[in-house]
């Protein structure tokens, strides 16, 4: 039987979506596969860590590891991205007895079995994770920029390393950084990183919402795939990432709704009332220049404070990192 070690953290702003997550991967797994499934709970209440408990069985380990947050105050906070995703750093101490472990953002489907993606050798690499093509132009002259809600993770390495205090450092900075974890692991990873096939770590819904900005010759040349459209890259791939907004427990109508909503069904929260709105509104905000700003000043002002949203008013005027193209109406993924 073959064991694999996954890795999840949430607060409890994404336990639903991490136990969803979390059901698709059981799901989809092989029945000759043990997973070993570590969440690192960021102040979850006693009945959310009962129900993430319900997924232990024969071949599911289930280890809640509770975690503070108290070392990341004072970091700035970016919209929707919590402080919890600053637990990232922390990994190769909070799983001390782990050498190897797969991390996974809560915001995803996963459609396989993850022993291919699990036996990867990574072990002259800190991690092997995916490109972000979002991101291949940087600030920080990072030439593989991957994307950090996937990660394959030398735990062993990065703790001989102490990698910890070395991010949580760059996290403190005057690091011009829009990404609350990303940047960080790309600055210290840069060429430490095993990239690995985009059917690892798919943003499926973000190109088929930005179809006429990335197109699938742009997607190809890029990861060096020949894929004959999207729908092919969506059959293929281990996981979907949502990347963007357009997550599927907001908005009833996004793209993947109804294949998350499945997995929503047979997870432990089923019983939870969601609510949607229609993500043909948010279309529309984000079609409007100041409307789009405006809604996110005040979302900010109702999620946090006025404090908070006049602060990242301005940062947006002093970094101008939320850019405005003709075909990119709103800011990409804070």
């Amino acid at each position: 039987m073959t064991k694999i070690s996954v890795v999840f953290i949430c607060d409890s702003n994404f336990v639903i979506p991490t136990a969803v997550a979390i059901t698709s991967m059981i799901c989809n797994k092989n029945k000759d596969t043990h997973y070993a499934i570590y969440i690192i709970a960021a102040e979850l209440s006693e009945d959310e860590i009962e129900k993430l408990c319900k997924f232990r069985g024969r071949d599911i380990d289930i280890c809640i590891i509770k975690a503070s947050l108290k070392n990341f105050e004072g970091v700035r906070q970016f919209a929707h991205v919590t402080l919890a995703a600053c637990l990232k750093f922390d990994l190769p101490n909070l799983i001390p007895d782990v050498d190897k472990a797969l991390y996974v953002d809560g915001d995803v489907i996963i459609q396989k079995d993850l022993k291919d993606l699990f036996e990867i050798n990574i072990n002259d690499y800190y991690a092997g994770a995916v490109q972000d093509i979002i991101c291949i132009d940087n600030d920080f002259g990072v030439n593989n920029y991957f994307n950090s809600g996937v990660m394959l993770l030398n735990l062993k390495r990065l703790r001989a390393d102490d990698t910890s205090s070395a991010l949580l450092e760059i996290r403190k900075s005057k690091i011009k950084s829009t990404l609350m974890d990303q940047d960080c692991f790309n600055v210290l990873f840069d060429k430490k990183v095993k990239l690995l096939p985009v059917k690892y770590n798919c943003f499926y819904n973000f190109f088929v919402r930005r179809r006429n900005h990335y197109t699938l010759d742009s997607i190809n040349k890029c990861f060096e795939t020949n894929y004959a459209s999207l729908d092919e890259m969506k059959a293929d791939s281990f996981i979907l990432h949502f990347i963007d907004f357009e997550k599927p427990w907001i908005y009833f109508n996004s793209a993947l709704t109804s294949e998350w909503d499945e997995y929503f069904k047979k997870s432990p929260f089923r019983m939870y009332n969601l609510k949607r709105k229609s993500i043909k509104l948010r279309h529309f905000i984000a079609s409007h220049h100041a409307t789009n700003l405006l809604y996110w000043f005040l979302k900010y002002w109702h999620d946090h404070d006025f404090k908070f949203a006049l602060n990242q008013a301005r940062y947006y005027f002093a970094d101008k990192k939320m850019t405005f193209k003709k075909d990119d109406k709103e800011p990409e993924r804070i």
